[in-house]
């Protein structure tokens, strides 16, 4: 099997989505194929690749409907440079659909198919959002035999109640998951400071001609003490509120992935080289433990044990999800988000996964370690992890 490489990655701003405010979101004007095509121009503008090199693209999107329904990844496509010849597919894994794309376009690689491929994924949550609303205007629907079977369904498609069964079952305190997001916002404001993001976050403009330059949900002066004053937001009694949830977010992002006789061809350096990714299925009712339990399965098909990992970027969808993967793979909390993670960032659905091994890889380089690690819960009960090591 050939190795298949990381090349480069970028992604836009995330900006704070709002369904029923889109004044607030400074992508809102901006459908997330368009967007996802500015970032792939941008991407294969600074790595010297031309479009008609790239033979494969695959599309992250959680919620394909309504304008984020990409005829098979075909509109990105054509909205960016890469030619004409390059096959293209939309894949749905809900919040694991970005690391399912760099799977897809990966395996292509690693199989002698292809040598040069691109990866993407993009949400635009003021325009598509999740929770009701589709269901409502029935785009979305449950199967009535569903009804019928041991399943939970009031819990399994809320989201926000599977944190709270999560923190539930596995006793993580209201006070634990807030301190988390606090975390999360003072690592995020820092590497902002120091300039981070400048590394991996494009400056791009929207459709009103405004540069969308800096990411819009990062709260520096976030504190304990503000955290513990919101309210449950999902049930009356309960802990996860929207200060240890991720905010509603629009962004896209893309890496470029290729094989060693393709870096060689185009003299670049890759950043890193994918190892192996395993997802997995878990009750959907606690759905966030999927990122532990796909973590633990991809360690062993990689051979290696949790003290191998020199980084993690566990998805912050809820604080509970990388609480719980900290306690079940007893990881050192140092190494878990060192720059911040969705809480303080955002969680454009589509084009998280992306961000977790792109901004991954930049860590590996920057800490000067082997390996790391980048996982995520997904909704209806899955759990998606891919391990890469350093070039």
């Amino acid at each position: 099997m050939n190795d298949a490489y990381i090349a480069d990655f970028a992604r836009s701003a995330f900006t704070r989505a709002h369904p029923r405010k889109p004044e607030v979101d400074a992508w809102s004007g901006q459908r997330g194929d368009v967007l996802l095509g500015q970032v792939i121009d941008a991407l294969l503008d600074r790595s010297g690749v031309p479009g008609t090199a790239v033979e494969d693209l695959s599309v992250g999107c959680a919620l394909p409907v309504k304008d984020q329904w990409s005829f098979g990844g075909r509109y990105p496509q054509w909205l960016s440079g890469v030619g004409i010849q390059c096959p293209s597919r939309q894949i749905d894994q809900q919040c694991g659909s970005g690391l399912a794309a760099l799977r897809s376009t990966a395996r292509e690689i690693q199989t002698g198919a292809i040598e040069t491929g691109l990866a993407g994924g993009y949400e635009n949550m003021s325009r598509v959002p999740m929770g009701p609303s589709l269901f409502q205007e029935g785009v979305l629907t449950v199967p009535e035999p569903l009804q019928q079977k041991e399943l939970d369904l009031t819990v399994a498609m809320n989201m926000g109640l599977t944190a709270e069964r999560l923190a539930r079952e596995t006793r993580i305190s209201r006070e634990e998951m807030d301190a988390f997001a606090v975390r999360s916002h003072q690592r995020a404001a820092r590497a902002e400071q120091d300039g981070w993001f400048a590394g991996e976050r494009l400056a791009l403009r929207n459709p009103a001609g405004a540069l969308v330059a800096q990411d819009a949900n990062i709260r520096p002066d976030t504190s304990a003490e503000r955290l513990a004053e919101l309210k449950p937001a999902f049930s009356e009694d309960g802990q996860v509120t929207a200060g240890n949830s991720s905010p509603l977010t629009s962004g896209a992002g893309a890496a470029l992935l290729m094989s060693e006789a393709a870096l060689s061809r185009f003299g670049l350096s890759p950043i890193a080289r994918l190892v192996a990714i395993a997802d997995c299925g878990v009750t959907p009712e606690c759905m966030g433990a999927g990122a532990a339990v796909a973590a633990k399965r991809v360690l062993k098909a990689a051979g290696l044990s949790a003290g191998d990992i020199g980084a993690w970027e566990i998805n912050e969808a809820f604080s509970a999800v990388p609480l719980y993967a900290i306690r079940s793979l007893d990881i050192d909390p140092e190494r878990v988000n060192i720059f911040g993670g969705a809480l303080a960032l955002g969680h454009p659905l589509g084009a998280t996964g992306v961000r977790l091994a792109g901004t991954l890889a930049r860590t590996l380089q920057h800490r000067s370690e082997r390996y790391g690690c980048a996982a995520a819960c997904i909704g209806g009960g899955q759990g998606i992890a891919m391990i890469i090591e350093r070039c």
